[in-house]
């Protein structure tokens, strides 16, 4: 019997500053910025992936509070992903800051913090996912998102 051909499980964290900017990084394949994350390893949880993906990425230590929704890549265009051919089910966090410093990794060039307002060019799904957090963020009544 065949291995089974399903979508990977990607967890994207949101993390803001007391200034509400977002933590991105740009990242080194396609020089674009995201929310730092990462595909889901075998044997972590879901909440473990953002974890790790948020420190390898970044070299920030996060907490999570909350689960903000589930996304797919089903539901927007793939531009400058690199890997097209692939299907991505995101799972996105809300977290916050509890330590570490920026640091740089083979996965990214960049880390800054931007204004939902100057916001810079955004890795492909990304955008819809920043617009629903930064909504989340100012209304804690909006519920959690799925597709």
């Amino acid at each position: 019997m065949p291995k089974p051909v399903t979508p990977f499980v990607g967890c994207d964290v949101f993390v803001t500053n007391e200034r509400q900017e977002i933590l991105l990084i740009q990242r080194s394949d396609n020089c674009l910025w995201a929310m730092p994350g990462g595909c889901q390893d075998l044997g972590e949880t879901p909440a473990e992936c953002a974890i790790r993906e948020c420190f390898e990425e970044t070299g920030f230590r996060v907490e999570l509070i909350q689960l903000y929704g589930i996304f797919s890549s089903k539901c927007y265009e793939y531009c400058n992903y690199p890997w097209k051919e692939n299907e991505f089910t995101h799972i996105l966090f809300q977290a916050r800051l509890i330590g570490g410093e920026a640091r740089l990794s083979e996965e990214t060039k960049g880390i800054a913090w931007f204004s939902w307002d100057a916001l810079p060019e955004l890795s492909d799904g990304h955008s819809k996912r920043i617009e629903y957090a930064f909504c989340k963020l100012k209304n804690s009544t909006v519920g959690a998102y799925f597709e």
